[in-house]
């Protein structure tokens, strides 16, 4: 029975739904369109038998008079015409400069000279017989005089290093000299390059014997006069020793095992 009473409830709806459609041209309501145009025929029928309606007639609009414009040509002879503006109009003008007479011609001695050049390579290797500076990068200490970069030996000149199995003692206590001013000498470097001044003998040597500069410190002055090597007999370095024995700086500062002359390497 309940199967029974939704059907007949989904009907009613429907029917319900197709009473009440509006008249309006719907998917639903198409049919009944259909006999529309056979009632608007009627109609237009009905209306033909008629009397015409009154047609109101048409207002005339007042249009405001055209007035006519003189066509005679205006008189341009008075007017006074500007000069065409050329590109550089916008430009002040420039003086004349008056022409140079034979008077005015300044004297060939006084005229400025010419420009130098630059000088040329060759000047500055004025004295083919002097020395090349040459930069030698990151030189190791193997004593205080020599010093290795790359496959080069460097000897710094006017230096007499230590003699490699000298001692020097303190008290009881005795130790490498040459091994103390070594590493000295390598602390002061500090992997930095040396500029050296190297005689034209020398250019392609593997062993150069050479006065050197570590920025504007002089190598070999500077391991003198802190006690680490001996100056050359007769060299510019003599003061510097004098000056590090008195103040009793480097290997000055203890005691010899042997003599000086034992101490010295000799080279």
């Amino acid at each position: 029975m309940q199967p029974l009473r939704i059907a007949l409830g989904l009907l009613a709806l429907v029917t319900v739904f197709f009473l009440v459609v509006p008249a309006q041209t719907t998917l639903f309501s198409g049919r009944r369109d259909a006999g529309e145009p056979t009632a608007a025929v009627e109609r237009a029928d009905a209306t033909a038998g008629s009397e015409p309606a009154a047609v109101p007639l048409a207002v005339p609009v007042a249009t405001p008079a055209v007035r006519a414009i003189d066509a005679t040509p205006i008189d341009t002879s008075g007017l006074t015409r500007l000069p065409a503006v050329t590109s550089g109009a916008a430009t002040p003008p420039r003086p004349e400069m008056p022409e140079a007479s034979a008077a005015d011609e300044v004297p060939a001695a006084v005229q400025a000279p010419p420009p130098a050049s630059e000088p040329e390579v060759a000047s500055a290797a004025a004295a083919p017989d002097g020395p090349s500076y040459r930069l030698f990068p990151r030189p190791i200490a193997v004593d205080a005089r020599t010093l290795k970069t790359g496959d080069l030996t460097l000897l710094v000149e006017d230096v007499e290093p230590v003699a490699s199995d000298a001692r020097c003692t303190d008290g009881t206590q005795a130790w490498s000299c040459a091994t103390r001013a070594r590493t000295a000498l390598r602390g002061w470097i500090r992997g930095r390059s040396l500029m050296c001044a190297v005689s034209p003998d020398q250019r392609d040597a593997r062993e150069i014997t050479a006065p050197c500069l570590l920025g504007e410190a002089d190598v070999g002055d500077w391991v003198i006069r802190n006690g680490w090597a001996f100056a050359a007999p007769g060299s510019r370095y003599e003061a510097a020793e004098r000056e590090a024995r008195e103040a009793r700086r480097g290997i000055w500062a203890y005691g010899l095992a042997d003599d000086e002359t034992a101490a010295r390497s000799g080279g």
